[in-house]
């Protein structure tokens, strides 16, 4: 009895990690995007150089601005993630804590020429054009991590 308690804590441990990961190898952005609707809905992991990273700010004049109205320290943002076999754009969601629009912002977690691994969730939506419906892939970030140079 002694030695199935010590491992199932070994195991409930070992899933709670923070190094561990269910994600496997990263998938290369050109096999993700010549067959996107087999991953719709899936988390993946893709590997890769980032570019164009740019915040996003709330639009001019998009509702009330008070000094107290809440701000996210950690703001959404958006990049694009390379890789020798095409490019993604990536969407990351503000993160807590909220607090007043008068408090600084944190950059984003990623910049300008890193290299990263990236946990993303991926949607596939349909646009029609001239009669062909064309798939258009979106990427949100679920996980990032920088890779070492």
């Amino acid at each position: 009895m002694h030695e199935t308690r010590v491992t199932l804590l070994s195991t409930l441990m070992l899933l709670t990690s923070s190094d561990f990961s269910l994600a496997a190898e990263p998938l290369t952005i050109g096999r993700l995007l010549a067959d996107p609707q087999s991953y719709h809905l899936r988390v993946i992991t893709l590997q890769g150089t980032v570019h164009q990273v740019q915040i996003l700010a709330d639009a001019p004049g998009s509702g009330l601005r008070l000094d107290y109205q809440c701000s996210f320290v950690h703001p959404p943002y958006t990049f694009v993630l390379a890789d020798d076999t095409g490019f993604l754009q990536v969407s990351v969601s503000a993160k807590p804590p909220c607090v007043s629009k008068m408090s600084p912002v944190e950059p984003p977690d990623i910049g300008e020429g890193d290299k990263a691994l990236v946990d993303v969730q991926i949607t596939v939506a349909h646009r029609y054009s001239e009669g062909v419906s064309r798939p258009t892939v979106q990427a949100l970030a679920v996980g990032i991590r920088r890779q070492g140079d």
